[in-house]
Protein backbone atom coordinates (compact mmCIF):
# COMPACT_ATOMS: atom_id res chain seq x y z
CA UNK A 1 0.00 0.00 0.00
CA UNK A 2 1.33 3.45 -1.23
CA UNK A 3 1.76 5.68 1.89
CA UNK A 4 0.33 9.21 1.09
CA UNK A 5 1.01 12.57 3.10
CA UNK A 6 -0.72 15.39 2.05
CA UNK A 7 1.36 18.71 1.89
CA UNK A 8 -0.50 22.28 2.53
CA UNK A 9 1.68 25.37 1.89
CA UNK A 10 2.07 28.75 1.84
CA UNK A 11 3.75 31.00 -1.19
CA UNK A 12 7.18 32.48 1.02
CA UNK A 13 10.19 31.61 -1.42
CA UNK A 14 11.42 29.56 2.44
CA UNK A 15 8.44 27.61 2.62
CA UNK A 16 9.16 26.19 -0.97
CA UNK A 17 12.73 25.55 0.00
CA UNK A 18 11.54 23.68 2.82
CA UNK A 19 8.68 22.00 1.36
CA UNK A 20 11.68 20.80 -1.69
CA UNK A 21 13.85 19.02 1.57
CA UNK A 22 10.87 17.54 2.75
CA UNK A 23 9.40 15.77 0.22
CA UNK A 24 12.92 14.56 -0.39
CA UNK A 25 13.30 13.14 2.89
CA UNK A 26 9.71 11.33 3.16
CA UNK A 27 10.72 10.08 -0.22
CA UNK A 28 13.37 8.40 1.28
CA UNK A 29 11.64 7.15 3.80
CA UNK A 30 9.11 5.71 1.25
CA UNK A 31 5.87 7.99 1.45
CA UNK A 32 4.08 9.22 -1.67
CA UNK A 33 3.54 13.38 -1.55
CA UNK A 34 0.72 14.66 -2.47
CA UNK A 35 -0.06 18.54 -3.03
CA UNK A 36 -3.93 17.90 -3.73
CA UNK A 37 -6.08 16.78 -0.52
CA UNK A 38 -7.01 12.78 -1.06
CA UNK A 39 -8.89 11.11 1.68
CA UNK A 40 -6.49 8.16 1.96
CA UNK A 41 -3.60 9.83 3.28
CA UNK A 42 -1.60 9.20 6.67
CA UNK A 43 -1.33 12.43 7.36
CA UNK A 44 -2.06 15.84 7.01
CA UNK A 45 1.28 18.39 7.04
CA UNK A 46 1.59 21.77 6.68
CA UNK A 47 4.31 23.70 6.07
CA UNK A 48 3.87 27.72 6.87
CA UNK A 49 2.72 29.78 10.22
CA UNK A 50 -0.70 29.14 11.62
CA UNK A 51 -2.59 30.86 9.18
CA UNK A 52 -1.34 28.57 6.86
CA UNK A 53 -2.52 25.76 9.26
CA UNK A 54 -6.10 27.18 9.73
CA UNK A 55 -6.21 27.28 5.61
CA UNK A 56 -5.39 23.59 5.20
CA UNK A 57 -7.91 22.55 8.14
CA UNK A 58 -10.76 24.33 6.15
CA UNK A 59 -9.61 23.32 3.20
CA UNK A 60 -9.81 19.69 3.56
CA UNK A 61 -13.54 20.56 5.80
CA UNK A 62 -12.06 19.42 8.84
CA UNK A 63 -10.72 16.46 7.74
CA UNK A 64 -10.68 13.02 10.34
CA UNK A 65 -7.15 12.57 8.56
CA UNK A 66 -4.51 14.10 11.84
CA UNK A 67 -2.82 17.60 11.28
CA UNK A 68 1.04 18.20 11.71
CA UNK A 69 2.60 21.48 10.70
CA UNK A 70 6.32 22.74 9.85
CA UNK A 71 6.94 25.84 11.44
CA UNK A 72 7.94 28.25 8.45
CA UNK A 73 5.94 31.54 9.51
CA UNK A 74 6.17 33.51 12.93
CA UNK A 75 4.61 32.54 15.67
CA UNK A 76 3.81 29.41 14.73
CA UNK A 77 1.51 27.61 17.59
CA UNK A 78 -0.04 25.10 15.70
CA UNK A 79 3.24 24.29 14.08
CA UNK A 80 5.35 21.90 16.21
CA UNK A 81 8.22 20.64 13.65
CA UNK A 82 11.21 22.82 13.69
CA UNK A 83 13.12 22.93 9.36
CA UNK A 84 15.83 21.79 10.96
CA UNK A 85 13.56 18.70 12.99
CA UNK A 86 12.47 17.45 9.78
CA UNK A 87 14.07 13.65 9.33
CA UNK A 88 13.77 13.21 13.49
CA UNK A 89 10.08 14.04 12.65
CA UNK A 90 9.86 11.27 10.00
CA UNK A 91 11.72 8.89 11.79
CA UNK A 92 9.08 9.17 15.30
CA UNK A 93 5.75 9.26 12.80
CA UNK A 94 7.25 5.88 10.69
CA UNK A 95 7.72 4.27 14.63
CA UNK A 96 3.88 5.53 15.59
CA UNK A 97 5.82 7.41 18.62
CA UNK A 98 2.96 10.02 18.78
CA UNK A 99 0.06 10.92 20.28
CA UNK A 100 -3.22 12.34 18.93
CA UNK A 101 -5.06 14.96 20.64
CA UNK A 102 -8.68 15.83 19.70
CA UNK A 103 -9.42 19.54 18.94
CA UNK A 104 -12.63 21.65 19.23
CA UNK A 105 -14.22 23.24 16.90
CA UNK A 106 -16.81 25.69 16.61
CA UNK A 107 -19.86 26.40 14.61
CA UNK A 108 -21.50 29.76 14.00
CA UNK A 109 -25.47 29.36 12.66
CA UNK A 110 -26.60 32.67 10.88
CA UNK A 111 -29.89 32.03 8.64
CA UNK A 112 -29.68 28.61 6.63
CA UNK A 113 -25.71 29.18 7.07
CA UNK A 114 -23.51 26.75 9.32
CA UNK A 115 -20.08 27.36 8.79
CA UNK A 116 -17.21 25.77 10.86
CA UNK A 117 -13.68 27.49 12.21
CA UNK A 118 -10.91 25.80 14.78
CA UNK A 119 -9.75 29.25 16.44
CA UNK A 120 -12.50 32.12 16.58
CA UNK A 121 -15.58 33.79 15.47
CA UNK A 122 -15.26 37.56 15.51
CA UNK A 123 -18.86 39.27 15.77
CA UNK A 124 -17.59 43.41 14.49
CA UNK A 125 -18.30 46.19 12.09
CA UNK A 126 -17.23 45.45 8.42
CA UNK A 127 -16.85 49.44 8.81
CA UNK A 128 -14.65 49.58 11.95
CA UNK A 129 -17.50 51.33 14.23
CA UNK A 130 -19.10 50.88 17.22
CA UNK A 131 -21.81 48.04 17.46
CA UNK A 132 -23.93 47.35 19.70
CA UNK A 133 -24.82 43.71 20.65
CA UNK A 134 -27.41 41.83 23.00
CA UNK A 135 -25.85 38.39 24.21
CA UNK A 136 -27.67 35.38 25.72
CA UNK A 137 -26.39 32.20 26.94
CA UNK A 138 -28.62 29.30 26.92
CA UNK A 139 -31.33 31.67 26.27
CA UNK A 140 -31.05 33.66 29.13
CA UNK A 141 -30.46 37.35 28.30
CA UNK A 142 -26.59 38.47 29.86
CA UNK A 143 -25.58 41.69 28.43
CA UNK A 144 -25.87 44.64 26.16
CA UNK A 145 -22.64 44.97 24.97
CA UNK A 146 -21.28 48.41 23.43
CA UNK A 147 -17.70 48.57 21.54
CA UNK A 148 -15.61 46.97 18.95
CA UNK A 149 -17.32 44.04 19.17
CA UNK A 150 -17.14 40.29 20.22
CA UNK A 151 -14.95 37.22 20.00
CA UNK A 152 -16.13 33.63 20.81
CA UNK A 153 -12.75 31.17 20.93
CA UNK A 154 -11.98 27.63 21.77
CA UNK A 155 -9.58 26.64 23.93
CA UNK A 156 -6.97 26.36 21.50
CA UNK A 157 -7.81 29.54 19.68
CA UNK A 158 -7.52 31.07 23.19
CA UNK A 159 -3.60 32.41 22.58
CA UNK A 160 -4.67 34.21 19.32
CA UNK A 161 -6.92 37.30 18.56
CA UNK A 162 -8.82 36.55 22.02
CA UNK A 163 -5.49 37.02 24.01
CA UNK A 164 -4.50 40.59 22.52
CA UNK A 165 -7.83 41.49 24.08
CA UNK A 166 -7.02 40.41 27.23
CA UNK A 167 -9.26 37.16 27.21
CA UNK A 168 -7.41 34.09 29.32
CA UNK A 169 -5.30 31.37 28.33
CA UNK A 170 -7.15 28.15 28.07
CA UNK A 171 -4.99 25.38 27.97
CA UNK A 172 -5.85 23.38 24.25
CA UNK A 173 -7.55 20.12 26.29
CA UNK A 174 -9.59 21.64 27.99
CA UNK A 175 -13.48 20.80 27.46
CA UNK A 176 -14.69 24.58 27.09
CA UNK A 177 -15.09 27.96 24.95
CA UNK A 178 -14.97 31.69 25.75
CA UNK A 179 -16.49 34.63 24.94
CA UNK A 180 -14.63 37.96 24.91
CA UNK A 181 -15.27 41.51 24.56
CA UNK A 182 -13.37 43.85 22.30
CA UNK A 183 -12.79 47.53 23.90
CA UNK A 184 -16.21 47.25 25.75
CA UNK A 185 -17.67 50.77 26.24
CA UNK A 186 -19.60 51.14 29.72
CA UNK A 187 -22.20 53.29 30.37
CA UNK A 188 -25.44 53.23 32.52
CA UNK A 189 -27.34 51.95 29.06
CA UNK A 190 -24.91 49.38 28.04
CA UNK A 191 -24.22 47.28 31.18
CA UNK A 192 -21.21 44.77 29.30
CA UNK A 193 -19.38 42.42 31.36
CA UNK A 194 -15.48 43.76 31.43
CA UNK A 195 -13.75 40.30 30.97
CA UNK A 196 -14.33 36.96 29.59
CA UNK A 197 -16.64 34.11 30.05
CA UNK A 198 -15.58 30.38 30.29
CA UNK A 199 -18.50 28.56 29.22
CA UNK A 200 -19.01 24.10 28.83
CA UNK A 201 -18.76 22.54 25.35
CA UNK A 202 -22.78 22.48 26.28
CA UNK A 203 -23.42 26.11 26.33
CA UNK A 204 -24.92 27.72 22.95
CA UNK A 205 -24.61 31.59 22.54
CA UNK A 206 -26.62 33.83 20.88
CA UNK A 207 -25.43 37.27 19.50
CA UNK A 208 -28.33 39.72 18.18
CA UNK A 209 -26.97 43.08 16.78
CA UNK A 210 -29.26 45.93 16.91
CA UNK A 211 -31.36 47.41 13.75
CA UNK A 212 -29.27 50.08 13.33
CA UNK A 213 -25.87 48.09 13.27
CA UNK A 214 -27.17 44.68 11.36
CA UNK A 215 -26.39 46.38 7.83
CA UNK A 216 -22.45 46.81 9.09
CA UNK A 217 -21.98 43.47 10.83
CA UNK A 218 -19.02 41.25 9.82
CA UNK A 219 -18.86 37.35 10.94
CA UNK A 220 -15.45 36.36 10.85
CA UNK A 221 -14.43 32.94 10.88
CA UNK A 222 -11.09 32.16 11.44
CA UNK A 223 -10.21 35.52 9.59
CA UNK A 224 -13.01 34.63 6.58
CA UNK A 225 -15.30 37.24 6.44
CA UNK A 226 -19.26 36.21 6.30
CA UNK A 227 -22.01 38.89 5.70
CA UNK A 228 -25.63 38.81 6.16
CA UNK A 229 -28.50 40.42 6.05
CA UNK A 230 -29.43 38.10 9.14
CA UNK A 231 -28.57 39.83 12.24
CA UNK A 232 -28.26 37.00 14.46
CA UNK A 233 -25.63 34.43 15.21
CA UNK A 234 -26.24 31.03 17.10
CA UNK A 235 -22.54 29.63 18.59
CA UNK A 236 -22.08 26.17 19.89
CA UNK A 237 -19.37 23.50 19.90
CA UNK A 238 -19.52 21.66 16.78
CA UNK A 239 -19.69 17.35 17.32
CA UNK A 240 -16.88 17.67 14.92
CA UNK A 241 -13.48 17.42 15.94
CA UNK A 242 -9.98 17.33 14.25
CA UNK A 243 -7.02 15.47 15.08
CA UNK A 244 -3.83 17.06 15.89
CA UNK A 245 -0.68 14.66 16.11
CA UNK A 246 1.53 15.47 19.59
CA UNK A 247 5.04 14.42 19.35
CA UNK A 248 6.33 16.41 22.76
CA UNK A 249 3.50 16.54 25.41
CA UNK A 250 5.42 19.51 26.83
CA UNK A 251 4.93 21.32 23.51
CA UNK A 252 2.46 23.64 24.73
CA UNK A 253 3.92 24.39 27.85
CA UNK A 254 7.33 25.25 25.52
CA UNK A 255 5.33 27.26 23.20
CA UNK A 256 3.40 29.33 26.46
CA UNK A 257 6.99 30.06 27.23
CA UNK A 258 8.67 30.80 24.08
CA UNK A 259 6.45 32.39 21.88
CA UNK A 260 4.34 34.44 24.69
CA UNK A 261 6.80 35.70 27.19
Amino acid sequence: MTKKINIFKNKSPYTRSVYNKTKYILREYGYKVTNNFEKDALLNLVIGGDGTFLNAVNQTNFSQIPFIGINTGHLGFYQEISPDNIEDFIKTFSKNEYQIEDLSILQGSIGNKSINCLNEIVVKSKKNQLVRLRVFIDGNFIENFSGDGLIVCTAHGSTAYNLSCNGSILHQSLQGYQLTPIAPVFSSLNKALRSSIILPNEATIDIVASKRDSHHIAYIFDGRNYFSNNNKITITVSNKKIKKLILNKNHYWTNIKNKLL
